[in-house]
């Protein structure tokens, strides 16, 4: 475990290596679990192969060039007022509701 470890770049402490130890032999438990006797044709992996494209290897497909930019360029939009500090307190006025006799 440890060749694997330094091959991969990993610097584990002694916990965290029990640990990789223990689900290792779990994951190898479930491999070995695993019927190997059909053929790999059977798998349900390989039921649906799609075709390969027909136009990829034919035709390269052409890349646009970039549109040109503007010959004038908008102004800024002005920036808008702001509010005073006694307008931004008051609250929106109230809808009048008109009520039957």
């Amino acid at each position: 475990m440890q060749l694997l470890l330094s091959r991969a770049g990993l610097v584990l402490n002694p916990g965290q290596v029990a640990d990789l130890v223990l689900a290792w032999r779990q994951v190898a438990g479930l491999i070995a679990s695993l019927p190997h006797d059909r053929p790999l044709a059977d798998d349900m992996a390989l039921a649906f192969r799609l075709p390969p494209p027909a136009s990829s290897a034919a035709a390269p497909v052409p890349i646009a060039a970039p549109k040109k930019a503007r010959a004038k360029a908008k102004p800024p939009a002005a920036r808008p007022k702001a509010k005073s500090k006694s307008a931004a307190k008051r609250p929106a006025p109230r809808k009048q509701v008109r009520r039957r006799p």
